[in-house]
């Protein structure tokens, strides 16, 4: 097993090298003490700082009342009133919000960590102290406990391990231990982690299985996968006693499942069923979505049954995750039939399971039948989210009518949903579908003034709406305007659908240009795009161009298409050109077409 550099939190207190900070163990009887420091100020200034910062603690004081008290710098009251004196202050301010409220105590030991700047000996000096004038409202470890937790939301991950070394010292309890393990885990925190975690086996407290589990997530589900050492950490569990629970064995069967694993998986689960040790629904949804991960949904299903054999009832998400496999698999009766199973056993879909039929009805084509569960649904009473929204109408912009695609948008602006370029883009896909383009261009508008930034796909359906509608030059000050405003500039697609346009208007010579300026923007032609063009030569009779493209299409190990031969033979045939047409015709039975 991989092991953190040995000793590291022995030496960490030691190795780091501190900033001159103020000692206060010198001062001790002047923290002790009431009196005014600093008596060299002059009279003038004393008498400006109790106006300036003492009506805001007298006010925080009499009403408890936080608005007052969260404006109240400990750095401030130190240049004010000196160590002893703010240490008092923020005692008694700690002490008002004693014991429930525990946002705002963390939020001034914060004010007075942000003073300390780091885990150094001023904090531990000055942590202490504050825990006598409170006067027992808080143990030492409570107090380090908040300070624990504020350098982890800072991700000072290194000040709270030296923290907890402090802490250490008064008797760390395992539940802080186990806050800073679960912390270090989730910040990625792998040496310091491992560190923590083998001080808690060699000095205490001993790691329990929560620990152990937090741990094995470390393994499982970290950036980088460690089945070895995940396995290893089951071993000494046995080893030491603690029994792994179902949560255990659920982050090592996710693991398993990450790494394609599968069958280890499903094995290993069956094992743990046949030897009585406790598993759960989690332990069993991590093996189904494995398998529907992979495409194997049939594999997926015998776990789903095998599941309910071993006497665990499947949950909303162990049929969410099948619904959506067999949805993807194209097997949309058996994700729908998979929804009625789960309303006759009582567990309501919800909109995952819902969103994985939609979108798999949409992506098949079957859009009417999708937007007819859509409104079902919505007679039923169920509330659609974003989500479902967007996934029915992308779906009904590729296939229906534009009533439905504009009663889809009102609704969606009713909800008061956030429209995206994915949303408004799909709408102007839709209204150029249907030859709207000065309705699409008007979303377009409204889409710049909502201040949503079209993407070259946006840009592409429209520059191929003006390209059809024959506006060729309408689409170049098109293309121009947005480069210029909005830095958007042709891909292979826009130039296809330009040069599309080109052909239809039998503009062929007007392409080569285009085609340079494709080449010099680095962007390589396709055998799609060579079949346009070679079309269009085909189309103005211009023969020799067209071949003269075949072959330099040819010479670029480019394979023509049937569709790309289709026009030269068309070509060919009105041309009398019977020597060639065999040529190519032997040609295209050479490369199986």
């Amino acid at each position: 097993m991989h092991r953190a550099v040995p000793g590291f939190l022995r030496r960490a207190h030691a190795i780091r090298s501190y900033p001159p900070v103020l000692r206060l163990s010198s001062q001790a009887c002047c923290l002790n003490s009431s009196d005014n420091e600093e008596p060299g100020r002059n009279s003038a200034y004393i008498d400006y700082r109790s106006q300036c910062l003492l009506p805001s603690i007298t006010l925080a004081v009499r009403t408890a009342n936080w608005d007052a008290a969260r404006n109240i710098s400990f750095r401030e009251c130190v240049r004010l009133y000196g160590l002893s004196q703010s240490i008092g202050l923020f005692a008694l301010l700690v002490q008002l919000f004693l014991p429930w409220r525990i946002r705002e105590i963390r939020c001034l030991i914060q004010s007075i960590v942000d003073y300390c700047e780091n885990a150094g000996q001023e904090l531990f000096e000055l942590a202490p102290i504050l825990v006598s004038r409170l006067g027992g409202s808080m143990t030492l470890l409570q107090v380090y406990a908040a300070v624990i937790r504020i350098f982890v939301e800072l991700s000072m991950f290194e000040d709270a391990l030296l923290t907890y070394i402090e802490a250490r010292k008064v008797g760390a309890e395992l539940r802080l231990c186990n806050f800073l393990l679960k912390c270090l885990v989730k910040g990625n925190q792998i040496v310091y982690a491992r560190s923590l975690f083998d001080d808690m086996k060699s000095s205490g407290p001993s790691p329990n299985v929560y620990s152990y589990s937090v741990l094995m997530s470390m393994y499982t589900h970290g950036e980088r996968l460690c089945l070895e050492e995940a396995f290893e950490l089951l071993r000494e569990m046995e080893m030491n006693g603690v029994r792994p629970n179902a949560a255990t064995y659920g982050t090592y069967l996710y693991g398993l499942c990450r790494s394609r694993q599968l069958t280890s998986a499903w094995d290993f689960l069956q094992n743990l069923c046949q030897r009585g040790c406790p598993c759960n629904t989690y332990c069993f949804n991590a093996v189904i979505h494995g398998f529907c991960s992979e495409g194997q949904v049939h594999k997926a299903i015998e776990v789903f049954n095998g599941m309910k054999k071993c006497g665990f009832l499947p949950d909303v998400h162990s049929y969410s995750i099948l619904v959506d496999g067999l949805c993807k698999q194209g097997e949309l009766l058996k994700g729908y039939d998979m929804l009625d199973e789960m309303a006759r056993n009582g567990i309501s879909p919800n909109h995952v399971s819902y969103s994985s039929l939609l979108h798999g009805l949409c992506k098949t084509g079957n859009v009417e039948f999708a937007f007819e569960i859509f409104k079902r649904l919505k007679d039923q009473g169920f509330k659609h989210d974003q989500i479902m929204y967007s996934i029915l109408f992308h779906g009904c912009c590729q296939h229906l009518h534009l009533d439905i695609v504009n009663g889809l948008w009102d609704d969606m602006i009713h909800h008061d949903f956030v429209l995206d370029v994915y949303d408004y883009t799909n709408r102007i896909y839709a209204l150029c579908r249907h030859r709207c383009l000065i309705e699409a261009l008007e979303v377009f508008e409204l889409m710049l003034e909502n201040g949503i930034t079209p993407n070259i796909v946006t840009c592409t359906i429209l520059v191929d709406s003006f390209s059809k509608e024959g506006l060729i030059g309408e689409a170049f000050l098109f293309l121009d305007k947005v480069h210029q405003s909005l830095a958007i500039a042709p891909n292979l697609y826009t130039y296809k659908a330009i040069i599309n346009g080109l052909c239809k208007i039998n503009k062929s010579n007007d392409v080569w240009e285009l085609f340079a300026d494709m080449i010099k923007r680095g962007y390589v032609p396709d055998a799609i795009l060579y079949s346009i063009i070679i079309d269009g030569f085909v189309k103005a009779l211009e023969l020799q161009e067209a071949f003269r493209l075949y072959h330099k299409m040819l010479d670029e190990g480019i394979k023509p298409t049937i569709f790309t031969y289709t026009s030269l033979l068309n070509g060919l045939c009105h041309d009398d050109g019977l020597p060639r047409f065999r040529k190519l015709m032997r040609d295209m039975i050479g490369e199986d077409l």
